[in-house]
Order: structure tokens, then sequence, then C-alpha cells
């Protein structure tokens, strides 16, 4: 839980004949994470063949399949996990046959898509017609009158009253005239005539204007408006046996198809060395056996398979080759490895932060927002999510177990949707022991940065770092002084009778003041992983000193940051009594029986929604800034190895 799975580098040496099978070998098992040995170089030798053309004729495969059932108006589900069900491991041929299947099922939709297209155009055009016919008939015109017009330019357009009035204005001071004939809705139907010599002006205002034109046109034959959309509906009843028969043989094809994108994909990773392929990746070292038994099953024997530790590898400890990160947190603990996961993935040699972040998360929430009936409203919610909403499974996990903390919290503070005369403050109450809860605030703080301090220092020595671990200013020597301050700082904050003793403080201040002088010394004794700068002994102690100093000072004002906690805690508890302040004042109104309890209802739902926001923002806010940037230093890549999502019946994946 605290650290990633253990992983092996797996190496694997095969004729080119059978860089199909391992591929397909890899997918099944689902534990290789590919490297990219071949950098966007396709394959050569004489056995190989052009991963980069092969890979575009199957995504055009999936493109035109998808297409098709679009057309059908059918939803396609993904890869099923089988490329062939004989077990075929020619890409190439694959292709062709794939290509075979579709070419006559595209012939034939295509065919009846057309037909649809042109019904509905046709169709369209027609009602296009009819309702312009309609118009120039409710406006009274006679289409044979005006189309013999010889002197007089006569044009019938549909627009507002203020289209109407930009004509008018672009036309003038010329002799013509604008006549409203009918009104529809919000436009009109209206005329504009003028001199024959004013066509070509009268047609450019209407189109300045944004007018409709409507052409003084006999209406269609209803027989011929019958016979579109008879054409329409045959054209769609042609698509609907088609559908009922394509889609499950598209399902079929596209499910070969993109499964032959994704090994295609992966094999593009692969590098080729003359009649050889080479494959490199990592896999989980408890299930290294298994693949490499499967892959030699699935090459009879013909693979040459290496098997290597990554702190065996100057690879991997220059960080030349990344190791991918897996973590297998228990399911309480998942929807804060996605949290964690929004500021960074950590390296192979971090310790997992996750327990530590999903512990501090829950107590900063808890007492920011302590409340019995806010929490039991929360972990009602999650619980739904958690029930009926699979999808949001984590996010129902995560509003119960704060929903869970809240209601602890305020259980110790004695609070039920806000009411704090119903339940006895078992701890203190935030608004009213403001002080006490802010020095607490302050010791959960310096909690958290030592505990961020002393996973630094940890993860220092194991990535061999000895002098940051022990002497950078986030490793032991900085965390020294840090804690030589806080416990000055309580010396002279704190009652006499709590505070530390003055010998105590005075042997740390000495201890201090001891490493102070020693660092430079015991610096130059350890090993160096790092090559020295060029930089003199004075600037580099200076630089060093500058550097302690600014960390001390970052760590006290982290620490002090935490005073927030205290703060929102006490704005929770003042928030409820302004409104209960508002629902007395309602109280007193008629009818303020009903509209008080309305005012309860809806301002307690208004401080869930609204203040569980902004605390859960500030609880994130805490963690990230003032916690992980001490230990956290990421960088790492989430392990992805290539798998198919499932397996067709009866067929090999």
């Amino acid at each position: 839980m605290l650290h990633a799975v253990p992983m092996m580098h797996l190496r694997v040496l095969v004729p080119n004949r059978d860089a199909a099978a391992v591929t397909r070998c890899v997918a099944r098992q689902g534990l290789l994470h590919l490297i990219d040995l071949a950098h966007g170089r396709a394959q050569g030798g004489p056995q190989a063949f052009d991963v980069s053309e092969l890979l575009a004729g199957y995504r055009d495969l999936a493109v035109r399949i998808r297409s098709l059932a679009g057309r059908l108006g059918a939803d396609l589900p993904g890869p099923l996990g089988a490329l062939a069900s004989t077990g075929e491991t020619d890409f190439a041929q694959e292709r062709e046959r794939l290509e075979a299947e579709l070419r006559p099922l595209e012939t034939q939709i295509d065919a009846s898509w057309r037909s649809l297209l042109a019904a509905r155009e046709r169709r369209a055009t027609l009602a296009q017609a009819q309702g312009r016919a309609a118009l120039v008939q409710a406006a009274g015109v006679d289409p044979a009158r005006v189309r013999r017009g010889r002197f007089l330019a006569l044009r019938l357009a549909r627009g507002s009253e203020e289209e109407a009035t930009t004509i008018a204005q672009l036309l003038g001071p010329a002799s013509f005239a604008v006549l409203p004939l009918a009104h529809g809705g919000e436009d009109w139907t209206f005329a504009v005539a003028g001199p024959a010599a004013m066509a070509e002006r009268i047609d450019s205002a209407l189109r300045a204007a944004g007018c409709e034109p409507v052409e003084p046109a006999d209406p269609p034959d209803p027989a011929e408006l019958e016979r579109a959309a008879a054409a329409e509906e045959q054209a769609r009843a042609e698509l609907d046996a088609h559908k009922e028969r394509a889609v499950p043989v598209l399902g079929k094809l596209l499910a070969r198809a993109e499964t032959g994108v994704l090994l295609l994909e992966a094999q593009a990773l692969f590098a080729s060395s003359g009649r050889f392929t080479v494959l490199s990746g990592w896999v989980p070292a408890h299930a290294a056996e298994q693949l490499r038994a499967a892959l030699r099953e699935a090459t009879g024997g013909r693979a040459i398979i290496d098997l290597d530790r990554p702190e065996d590898m100057p690879e991997a400890a220059s960080g030349a080759l990344r190791v991918p990160i897996l973590h297998r947190n228990p399911v309480l603990l998942r929807p804060f490895q996605n949290l964690v996961r929004l500021y960074g993935t950590p390296s192979y040699e971090e310790i997992e932060p996750t327990a530590f972040f999903a512990v501090s998360f829950l107590l900063m929430f808890g007492m920011m927002f302590g409340d019995v009936g806010h929490g039991l409203v929360l972990f009602a919610a999650g619980f739904c999510l958690f029930r009926f909403v699979t999808r949001f499974l984590d996010y129902g996990i995560l509003l119960m177990e704060a929903g869970a903390a809240s209601m602890v919290f305020g259980v110790l503070y004695g609070s039920i949707f806000g009411f704090e005369h119903l339940l006895p403050a078992l701890w203190l109450r935030p608004i009213h022991d403001l002080s006490r809860f802010m020095a607490v605030a302050v010791t959960l703080g310096g909690i958290l940065v030592s505990l961020g301090l002393i996973l630094n220092v940890i993860n220092q020595w194991r990535a061999g770092k000895r002098i940051g671990a022990l002497f950078g200013p986030h490793g032991l020597f900085g965390a020294f002084l840090y804690w030589v301050l806080m416990v000055l700082l309580v010396r002279w904050f704190l009652p006499h009778t709590h505070a530390v003793a003055m010998w105590a403080v005075g042997a740390l201040c000495a201890a201090a003041a001891a490493l102070l002088f020693l660092r430079p010394i015991l610096v130059r004794k350890l090993p160096r992983r790092e090559p020295r700068g060029p930089s003199p002994t004075w600037i580099s102690a200076l630089e060093s000193g500058i550097e302690l100093v600014d960390t001390l000072f970052s760590f006290f004002t982290n620490t002090v940051s935490f005073v927030r906690i205290a703060a929102f805690a006490a704005v929770h508890a003042g928030i409820s009594v302004a409104l209960f302040a508002i629902v007395d004042s309602l109280a007193a109104l008629r009818f303020g029986g009903a509209l008080s309890v309305l005012a309860l209802v809806l301002g307690n739902a208004a401080v869930i929604l609204l203040e569980g926001l902004t605390v859960s923002v500030q609880v994130l806010r805490l963690e990230y800034y003032e916690f992980f940037t001490k230990f956290f230093h990421g960088g790492g890549e989430p392990f992805r190895p290539l798998m198919l999502r499932g397996a067709e019946k009866g067929g090999a994946s």
C-alpha cells in the first residue's frame, strides 16, 4: 500500500513471423507495459511488414464501419478482443478478409442512403415551393400577372417591419412602393414595386436588408409531393431492412478491425533486427513467470525472453528508462488515489502517499465541516451514488467517508444541522473556543509538515541521495532545525507551566548550532553521486545558508497556514447562527411558520453544497501546497498494459 508494485523488465526476441502471435498473447494476458523501441520507425527486414501502412488501413476500416452503422442508426460497441475466430495472425490477410466482407454491405447501404438523401432533398424542395405558393396565395397575388410585367419590376419578399423600412431607405429617393400584403407570425409578406429599370437595385436592396425572397410560382402538384414522400419512406424501409440484417455483421467486423488497430499500435513499438523482432516492456514481478510461459507457448518455444529487476539495470537507476507505477490500494482508498494523481504520479522509488493523504484529508475535512446532520446528508448522497450509480462509485465512497468524518466531529462539537443545544460538546465548540482550536490546528500543521519531511528523508535515502536525505533543506538537517524553531515558538507563546524546560531548549539550540558548524565538513566526507559545481566553497556555503533560511521561513508559513482549519470551522458555526437569525425573523411574520421551515431547509442545503465545496478546496490546498511540497517529486509514469477489453465467445483474443 505504501510502495508501488515491484516491476521487472521483460525483453523478447522472436522471429518476424511470430510477431503477431506475440502481440496477441501480450494483449490477451494484459500484463505488459510496452516500451517504444521503434521510435516511430517502420519495421524492416525480409519478412517484416509496414506496420504504419497496415495500421492506417485498419483505422480506415473502423471509420467506414462506424459510418455505416451511423447511417443505419446503430451504436456499435468497442472491440470484443478477437482478431479472427480462426486464430489467424496475418494482419495483411485479415485486412483483405475484412475488406471483402465489408464491401458488399457498404455498396448496399450506400445505395439506400443516397436514395434516402435524394428523396429528402426532393421532398424538402417541394415543401418549400408549396410554402412559398401559400404565401403568394395568402397575399392575393396572381403569379401569372407578376411574371408578365414588362414595364414594372415587382418583387415579393417576407420580412419584418424593420426590414421593410430598411428597403425603403435604400431605394429612396427613386420612385418605388413597398406594399404590405399579408401578415403571418412575426413577419409580413410584402411587395416592392418600381420601374423596370430599377430591377437590379430592388434585388440589391432585398439582399442588403436580409429579406427572404418569395418567388411567384404555382403550387406543386400534390401527386408529386406524395411520390416524394413515398420514395423517402421506401428508402427508410430499405435502410431498416439493412439494419436488421447488417448490424450484427458490422459489430463483428468492427471488433476485428479495432482489435487489429490496438494490436498494430502495439506492434509499432517493436524494433526489427534482420529476421527477428524485439519487444520490451515492464511486467509486475509476481506475474513475470506467467507471462514468460504464455509467450513461450504462443511461439512454440522460439522466443528468447530475458527478465531483469530495475535495480540491476543502469538505465533504470539513471532515470533514462522509467519504471511504470502500479499501486494496489484498498477500495476505501481508491478515491484518494485519484486525488493524488491530480497532483502527479509518484516515481517508482517514492513512498505512495495515498494512505497519509486519506487520513489527513478526512481529519481536516471533519474538523472544518463538523456537523452530525450535514455529515449524514453527505453520507446518504454518497450511499445513493455507491448503490445506484456505479459510474460514480469512487465519488460515492468519497462522500460517505467525508460524511462519516463530519459526523464524528459533529458529535465532538455537539452540532446537528447547526443546533448546538441538542447534543453536549464532547470536545469543544469552534466558535466559542476559537483560540484553543487555532492552537490545535497549528499543532496538526506542524505534525503534517514534519511527516512530509520524514517521508522526504526516506525517499531521498531510497533513491541513493544520502547528502540530500541527511543535510538537505528538506532532509533530516532541515527537519531538525524546524523542530528547534517550533520548540522556541512554543516556549515563547505557551504559559510557563506548559512550556518546554529551559535546559531542553538550550540543548536543542546547541545541537542545532553544532550541526550548522559541522554540516560542511560532514557533507565533504559523504560520497556524492552528483558532481561538484565549479563555485568556490564560500559561495556554496552562502547559497546553502540563504536556501536554508528561506526553507525554514517557508516551513513556518506552511505551519501557520493550517490556522484556516479553525477559521473555516468557526465560519461553519457562524453561518448556522446567521441562518437561525433569519429563521427567527421569518417566524414573526404572517405564515412565518412555513416560511421559517422552508428557510431552514434551503439554508442547510446551501451550506452543505457551497460550504462543503469550499472546505474541500481548502483541504486540497493544504494537502497539495503545505504537505506534498515537502516530499512529493512525481514524474512517474502510470502502468498502462496492452490489453483487450473482452473476449469474443469461441474466439481467440
